[in-house]
């Protein structure tokens, strides 16, 4: 890049501040020039905090005042629509955070919008790289394990959230097995054919009708995935594995461990933390503008994973398997 990038946040609560703490490390590449907040006491604390010159109460303000190169869009699901539309309209990339939105017809339609612009918006994946997915998904490429198989997840422990999360109708699965169902399917390079789900709401901690979850997940190629998570649990249980035709993989936050029968397991250490992550899938929301190409996390790319979180929740309420056929 030339110059630094001038970039507006919209929404000031607590993910932004995973985004400036990556962006304060490549502060040569990007800048925060603008910060876009309803609320006047956390704007201010927001701007102070990273010396950010400008703020606005609305996003139609923020994009009066100057040029932006992009825009990193942290509110609540409910005003994502309203908030990226004028965006598009600018001419102003976007960078979602995750869920890209509360609908996958919501999804769908600012999808069409982006494309219908010609302006890319790409969404805040940051665990393909955060846990080891990018890392599993060179393995599997090198051929040595053969044929994805069976994966296992499990992601159990108690949490308290507070303000627009617990007051949706969608929480676990919305909140972060998201992330689980778009690095499956980014690792393996495969799609689901279907999916089954039930799960329990738990008076252990506040949430909509998912405080923990069971899903499975029967991929085309054949390989199924297991998923448990639970926001409400006591006891606190994480792992996921990967079993192949030939070896296998653990898969975690800090480094993937390949296992192939006859040979000393094999350590690959992860090179990205959460904040690092971040910043990449706005660097190359950057570079897929210059270069006129699709974000990696592209909306068109990220909508097939909202249509496994709808078919997910469908199964949930329901009490049947989803066929991704179904959910157009």
């Amino acid at each position: 890049m030339e110059r630094p990038r001038n970039i507006g946040i919209v929404g000031a609560g607590g993910i932004s501040q995973l985004h400036l703490e990556g962006i304060a490390r490549h502060s040569n590449h990007v800048h925060v020039v603008a910060v876009c907040d309803p609320s006047e006491p956390v704007r201010d604390a927001r701007a102070a905090a990273a010396g950010i010159p400008s703020k606005f109460a609305d996003v139609r303000s923020m994009i009066n005042a100057g040029p932006l190169d992009a825009a990193i869009v942290c509110t609540p699901t409910s005003v994502r629509e309203q908030v990226i539309l004028p965006l598009l309209d600018a001419g102003i990339p976007v960078l979602c955070e995750k869920p890209f939105s509360e609908t996958y017809e919501e999804a769908s339609r600012i999808t069409r919008a982006s494309q219908a612009a010609g302006v890319p918006i790409a969404i805040d994946q940051n665990f393909r790289r955060h846990f080891g997915f990018s890392l599993a998904r060179d393995r599997l490429a090198a051929g040595s394990l053969g044929k994805p198989l069976h994966l296992v997840q499990v992601s159990n422990h108690l949490r308290r959230d507070t303000g627009w999360r617990i007051e949706r109708r969608r929480y676990v699965m919305a909140v972060m097995s998201i992330h689980w169902f778009d690095g499956y399917r980014f690792m393996l390079q495969d799609e689901p054919e279907s999916i089954y789900c039930c799960g329990v709401n738990s008076p252990a901690t506040l949430g909509g009708p998912d405080t923990a979850i069971s899903a499975t997940l029967t991929f085309r190629s054949g390989a199924v995935a297991s998923l448990n998570e639970s926001f409400s649990s006591f006891t606190r249980m994480g792992g996921c594995t990967l079993d192949c035709e030939n070896g296998g993989l653990s898969i975690g936050y800090e480094r993937v461990e390949e296992f192939i029968p006859g040979s000393d397991p094999v350590l690959h250490p992860n090179p990205f933390d959460k904040a690092e992550a971040t910043y990449w899938t706005l660097e190359d929301l950057l570079n897929a503008a210059a270069e006129g190409r699709e974000p990696e996390t592209g909306a068109a790319d990220n909508l097939k994973s909202m249509q496994i979180l709808e078919a997910a929740y469908r199964s949930l309420s329901d009490n049947r398997v989803v066929n991704m056929e179904e959910i157009r």
